[in-house]
């Protein structure tokens, strides 16, 4: 098991989105938006699921985040949210295609989507946001 090896698994399965068609998969909370959709993940918390005398099992859990550039066309506006919840589907389709991140983890686990708004440098996006959480048996050994 890798940790390195699940972000890069990460990082394939959410460049294999294809609906909507995501510009780019960003590791790490952007700063900034070039262009949309983009697609960015990052770490939110890491915390221990249980111990044994010889080792720490480990939960790590990541926000997965979809950026949509907001429009004044409300024509566009409206075909935004198929897009926003086609991103629901399809990144946790292709995330639970692969629940131990090629062998990476333990297993994995989808949490539930939600919508939003931010600003980015004057910018406003419609968010998706969807944790997702890592489980590494025995990431770390107890030697006594």
């Amino acid at each position: 098991m890798s940790r390195s090896g699940a972000m890069d698994r990460i990082d394939a399965l959410l460049s294999t989105v294809s609906d909507p068609s995501f510009v780019s998969v960003v590791r790490g909370e952007p700063l900034g938006v070039a262009a949309t959709p983009v697609l960015a993940f990052w770490i939110t918390s890491r915390d221990v699921n249980y111990m044994t005398l010889t080792d720490v099992t480990t939960n790590t859990e990541f926000l997965i985040r979809a950026f949509f550039r907001m429009q004044t066309s409300a024509d566009v506006r409206e075909s935004l949210e198929l897009d926003v919840w086609d991103a629901m589907v399809n990144i946790a389709q292709a995330l639970r295609g692969d629940a131990d991140l090629a062998g990476n983890v333990t297993d994995s686990n989808v949490g539930s989507s939600s919508t939003g708004y931010t600003e980015m440098n004057g910018v406003s996006y419609r968010t998706v946001d969807i944790p997702f959480t890592v489980e590494i048996a025995g990431e770390v050994t107890i030697t006594p």
